[in-house]
């Protein structure tokens, strides 16, 4: 009987005692957390507006982050499918189908939904989506669902099927701002984001012909296999960012206007349209 409860005892104890120290650390020890961030823009801009983010992450989490993006939506996507990133920000439907593969939970996201955005020169022919038929639209990626999916949804219900079109796709939203700037294309799909982040000069030339309905907005999304304890305080670092006396700057520098606890059905919608237009998750 004596044995038995003594055996109970340790067990107790051990439960209520607080894990090792390795237990809480990021499994790769002393390496940094791997961010990816989707390149919306060219990588460059990309790094220089989270630097101040980057910072703040590191000092609120304790912990040594490594930035990463890529030339390419395509090659980011890639790298997300193949589970490099401890966390990245990009995509929904990229998420849907890494949650799916790999687990990816989202953690975090804005308030503010995201739409789809077609634009064609200001002083240019096209004056209307009607009048795209035959003509050459750039985007960043296949599967990029404010630039890419919601747009061509958006055409289509006007009567521009994709396959009425010419399509190229640029790698990323500011090359395909570009194309129609260059004469390459007559218009081009973009976001909200990303073409409010052009230089004016070149904003100014353009006009956004349509704007999507909007859906949930990219997620911050974490693998599983950082610990628990790491991911709540990321959390937490992210949702101090509305409070904080430097979180406006910084919320401001990525173009976000708050940051809220996100989850997986936050991207049930992107599921939906995933399966409207046949894409596998």
């Amino acid at each position: 009987m004596r044995r038995c409860l003594l055996t109970i005892s340790i067990v107790l104890v051990a439960t209520l005692l607080p894990a090792p120290a390795a237990v809480l650390a990021h499994p790769h020890g002393a390496e940094p957390i791997i961010i990816g961030i989707a390149p919306q823009q060219e990588p460059e801009k990309v790094r220089a507006m989270w630097q101040p983010f980057l910072r703040y992450l590191e000092q609120e989490v304790g912990h040594a982050f490594a930035f990463e993006t890529a030339s390419s939506i395509e090659e980011f996507q890639q790298r997300v499918l193949e589970g490099r990133y401890d966390i990245w920000w990009g995509n929904p439907l990229t998420y849907i189908q890494a949650s799916k593969r790999l687990g990816y939970m989202a953690i975090a996201r804005d308030t503010t939904r995201i739409a789809g955005l077609l634009v064609a020169l200001k002083e240019g022919e096209v004056k209307s989506p009607k009048e795209l038929a035959g003509k050459k639209i750039a985007y960043s990626a296949p599967d990029a669902i404010g630039g890419t999916l919601l747009v061509q949804s958006s055409l289509a219900r006007v009567g521009v099927a994709p396959d009425q079109v010419e399509t190229i796709y640029t790698g990323s939203h500011d090359a395909a701002y570009r194309a129609v700037l260059d004469g390459k294309a007559a218009a081009a799909g973009g976001v909200p984001r990303s073409f409010n982040a052009l230089d004016s000069a070149q904003r100014e030339k353009l006009v956004v012909l349509t704007r999507t309905e909007e859906v949930a907005p990219q997620p911050f999304a974490v693998h599983p296999r950082v610990y628990r304890s790491v991911v709540t305080k990321i959390q937490r670092a992210l949702l101090k960012l509305n409070w904080a006396p430097e979180g406006k700057d910084i919320l401001a520098s990525i173009q976000y206007k708050e940051i809220v606890v996100s989850n997986d059905f936050d991207y049930d919608i992107h599921r939906d349209v995933a399966r409207r237009l046949k894409i596998p998750y």
